[in-house]
């Protein structure tokens, strides 16, 4: 081989590999929980806007109104929504769906309606363990806290560390996308 066509095989090479490290860094910034959302997903200017999140208490699910800080980007609006659930609620009565360090990786938005969300916890290769009352409410938190204030969401996706299980705990069939269920929903 010419020193001509190895040099090219080389700057080749490094091309290659400066690509893929620039694709690689630029999918983790967005995929990250608590850092907000790439300048490619933040959807313009920040504005308010009043959710109604579902957190566990009791044998179901109660709701609490708050404020956020949106953009008008659907996956900034998704990562608030459950960065809020994970970060758990201000008034008394209710719980954190999830332990503390467990946080959202990477978020895709169909156009059927179906939200994937990959859900992470470092040192952790499986969901924490439950019962079948608290697999019920930690999932159905998520799922119907994105229904009701992302009127495009009409059924998620739950990953664990980017697989979808069949079960988070044994008790919630996750292996399909799941419609929310307000049958969960206490006064």
């Amino acid at each position: 081989m010419s020193r001509r066509a190895a040099a090219f095989v080389l700057g080749l090479a490094v091309a290659l590999i400066a690509g893929g490290a620039l694709w690689w860094w630029l999918q983790g910034r967005g995929g990250r929980a608590g850092t907000g959302t790439s300048p490619l997903e933040s959807g313009g200017p920040v504005e308010k806007l009043t959710v109604e999140l579902f957190y566990p208490a009791g044998e179901g699910l109660r709701t609490e109104r708050r404020d956020l800080d949106v953009t008008a980007s659907r996956k900034d609006r998704i990562r608030k929504i459950v960065a809020a659930l994970l970060a758990g609620p201000v008034s008394g009565g209710a719980v954190r769906p999830f332990p503390e360090g467990v946080m959202l990786g990477s978020v895709q938005l169909g156009e059927d309606g179906t939200a994937y969300l990959d859900m992470r916890w470092e040192g952790h290769a499986d969901p924490p363990a439950s019962g079948s009352t608290e697999e019920m409410q930690r999932v159905y938190s998520v799922v119907n806290s994105l229904a009701a204030n992302i009127p495009e969401v009409k059924q998620v996706v739950l990953l664990w560390n980017g697989v979808q299980r069949e079960t988070f705990a044994g008790h919630v069939d996750t292996s399909r996308p799941l419609p929310p269920n307000r049958s969960l929903v206490t006064p």
